[in-house]
């Protein structure tokens, strides 16, 4: 699948929930990441000079109507391929389930995998129907950068598709009052390590 995606920060989370509710947006679950990045075994391609990502993902989801509650846990590893575009951060992502984390981490650095980082996100999850779309739009806080961002994304099965998805995007960020200038396309890893100098 190819993930089409643009990522704005946003300063006024309150207001953009506000704003999503006004476009017929729906909130679906609040969920918290926990999201372990590795590198390819020394001597192979760094993912870094390439603009590709390995992730592992323990996520929490929590009850809609009752934020304390745990609803379920989800545990994922996602291949990111490189951005497609000068905007945006849409890119070629292929993900499976995993049924142990914890098992799972340990096979990667025994096969040699560098673990470079682990990023906790806290994530509101809404969806919306719009252009005869489904879209999802998320509000992150990546508390080690302190910062809110705002994900919208359609999900593409062709390249041939990702144009006008990303016009629908795009459109949509309008009604929110957020220009396409404002597209950030570093992920938050490459953010967290530009912070903290991390080469």
């Amino acid at each position: 699948m190819i993930e089409v995606e643009i990522k704005v920060g946003i300063s006024n989370p309150g207001e953009i929930r506000e704003k999503l509710e006004k476009n017929n947006a729906y909130f679906k679950s609040k969920l918290i990441h926990q999201d372990t990045y590795f590198n390819m075994p020394k001597g192979l391609r760094d993912f870094k000079e390439t603009d590709e990502a390995l992730r592992v993902r323990k996520s929490l989801e929590f009850n809609k109507d009752d934020e304390n509650k745990t609803k379920r846990i989800l545990c994922s590893i996602t291949y990111k391929g490189k951005k497609i575009d000068l905007l945006t951060k849409t890119r070629k992502e292929i993900e499976v389930k995993l049924d142990d984390f914890d098992k799972f981490i340990e096979i990667l650095k025994v096969l040699g995998f560098q673990e470079v980082l682990t990023i906790k996100k806290e994530r509101e999850l809404y969806e919306v129907e719009y252009k005869s779309r489904k879209l999802s739009l998320l509000i992150d806080f990546i508390p080690v950068l302190n910062r809110y961002f705002l994900e919208v994304e359609i999900i593409a099965e062709k390249l041939n598709d990702v144009e006008d998805f990303r016009k629908i995007l795009i459109k949509f960020l309008n009604l929110l009052g957020i220009d396409q200038k404002e597209s950030i396309r570093k992920s938050y890893l490459e953010l967290i390590m530009d912070k903290n100098n991390i080469f």
